[in-house]
């Protein structure tokens, strides 16, 4: 249906809009979601429901629709726009919705897409960089960095001209990198928080935060204890230093942060909602749109006491993935579904396949050219969504085979003598004793801090081979945090030689028959 509005053109649009009762009505059913309000007619793209009236043509169209809030937001924050008088020198221009380098550049994940526009209302003499960041619907970004806009891919306009002369104009916003500044300002900068840091550390900072003085007092005290036992107080100052140095330091190479760069682009963040039972892990491309998970996640998704063949039907509903969990602002956005299939699996190796619901969108090359051999000692890397958070990359230290136990009971001991009140497992897929995967060579064990959601997460080699699926560890709780005793996964080799032996059919069709695709390799670097 088509409805009429008619209002003071000194008003804004959500005033004009909010006239009609339908308008009220499916705000009220549509509560917690963001309104956005697109022209198709007379004026085009995305409008900004604070413009006046007053700078829109006599005749126009616009179409309503509703997206997902990711955050609850008062209403009045979210009808954006100017709250000073409306000038009737008003100026329109537009904006593609995705950055020419800093891609992701509007707040709302419905308009971050290939093709959206928004326009953008000021008034003649402010410049471009004010009417922008008034507005309301772009990142803080644009507010703190450095940015221009660009114009039929040749055209440069920076951001503190005028408005005067872009009535109608298209452009896209190019943000400058950071680090970029000149080395005197960079300087300069530098010098003035130093100093500013320098006059607020003792008199606010450690006011602030109460438990900072408790901790330096323990520290103090165990400090001087250790002094007055020990003969060389220069000695124990130096260990003290050199041991802090050794737990600190975390040097990787640039070489390997690209590697791991590439690679996490074929690392998803999984997520579900069944009825109500909501939760999240960690899962990786393999090949065409066949994504890698475990075994025990796919158990939490469908809840106890479910048939089997009902499984699949479940999943298919209420599963979603996206690649693009980098940012806080990208949790939900580019999800691709999945098929309700469900037939690969192995509840010792604890791996799951499952299949993207194909969409149009673009999905990450696979990994499964990538596979390695496991390696026997040394770093290797983890990437995925710890605790449902960012993605992010853990480096571990490889724990032999014939070290599993006696490295186990280190950690439990030391743990004990610091007090730890609480020896547990967690994210475990089965109650299994530690002592039954001891011997297993189909696993491999390191020390990791990633703990629940990361079940599902891809392990690679310092070469960016994937060698094996992050599947579960033995941890302590310690006053309402979590530590790692040990952690393991299930070697890829052992998983693709279950899959050739129980799935032959599918093993042909996905891993033999498909063409290859070029994998990411150090040696592309």
């Amino acid at each position: 249906m088509k409805y009429r509005v008619a209002h003071n053109e000194q008003g804004s649009l959500f005033e004009a809009l909010n006239t009609l009762e339908a308008v009220k009505k499916e705000r009220k059913a549509q509560q917690g979601k963001e309104m956005l309000v697109r022209g198709t007619e007379g004026i085009e793209g995305y409008l900004n429901l604070g413009m006046p009236l007053s700078c829109f043509p006599e005749t126009c169209h616009l179409l309503i629709t509703f997206a997902q809030s990711k955050r609850q937001q008062k209403e009045e924050n979210q009808i954006f726009g100017r709250h000073e008088k409306a000038s009737t020198d008003c100026v329109k221009f537009f904006i593609h919705a995705i950055g020419k380098n800093t891609k992701k550049i509007v707040k709302c994940g419905e308009l971050h897409k290939e093709g959206c526009k928004l326009c953008v209302y000021a008034f003649k003499g402010e410049t471009i960089s004010d009417a922008m960041c008034k507005d309301g619907r772009f990142l803080p970004l644009l507010e703190n960095r450095n940015w221009k806009l660009i114009e039929k891919l040749d055209s440069i306009v920076e951001s503190k001209q005028p408005v005067d002369d872009l009535e109608g104009k298209l452009f896209q916003v190019e943000v400058e990198v950071e680090g970029r500044m000149s080395s005197r300002a960079a300087t300069a900068q530098n010098s003035e928080l130093e100093r500013r840091n320098s006059c607020v550390l003792n008199e606010e900072i450690v006011h602030q935060y109460p438990s900072l003085i408790r901790e330096s007092k323990k520290i103090r005290e165990n400090f001087e204890k250790e002094m007055k036992e020990r003969k060389s107080k220069t000695s124990l100052f130096k260990w003290h230093q050199t041991n802090f140095g050794k737990l600190t330091k975390n040097s990787t190479p640039v070489k390997m942060h690209k590697l791991l760069s590439k690679l996490s682009d074929s690392v998803g963040y999984l997520s579900w909602d069944n009825n109500g039972n909501r939760g999240s892990a960690t899962c990786f491309l393999f090949r065409g749109l066949f994504i890698f998970t475990c075994q025990h996640v796919i158990d939490d998704i469908v809840g106890k006491g479910i048939e089997p063949s009902q499984w699949a039907n479940i999943i298919g509903q209420c599963v979603r993935v996206t690649f693009a969990y980098e940012d806080s602002c990208e949790k939900e956005e580019n999800c691709f579904s999945v098929e309700p299939w469900f037939e690969i699996s192995d509840a010792i190796l604890d791996y799951a396949v499952l299949q993207l619901k194909e969409n149009g969108q673009q999905v990450p090359l696979g990994l499964y050219n990538g596979i390695g051999p496991v390696p026997y000692n040394g770093l290797i890397y983890i990437i995925g969504h710890p605790s449902g958070e960012l993605k992010s990359t853990d480096a571990c230290a490889v724990i032999p085979q014939g070290q599993r136990l006696e490295k186990c009971q280190e950690h439990i001991q030391a743990r004990k003598a610091e007090g730890f009140r609480d020896m547990q497992y967690i994210h475990m897929y089965t109650q299994s004793s530690f002592h039954e995967i001891i011997h297993r060579p189909d696993v491999i064990t390191y020390d990791t801090t990633f703990y629940f959601g990361s079940s599902g997460s891809p392990v690679f080699d310092s070469k960016g081979s994937l060698v094996a699926l992050h599947v579960a560890g033995f941890a302590y709780e310690y006053q309402n945090g979590h530590s790692s005793i040990i952690e393991f996964g299930s070697t890829m080799e052992s998983i693709i030689d279950n899959i050739k032996q129980n799935h032959r059919k599918w093993y042909e069709e996905v891993c033999i028959t498909q063409q290859d695709v070029e994998m990411v390799s150090d040696e592309d670097l």
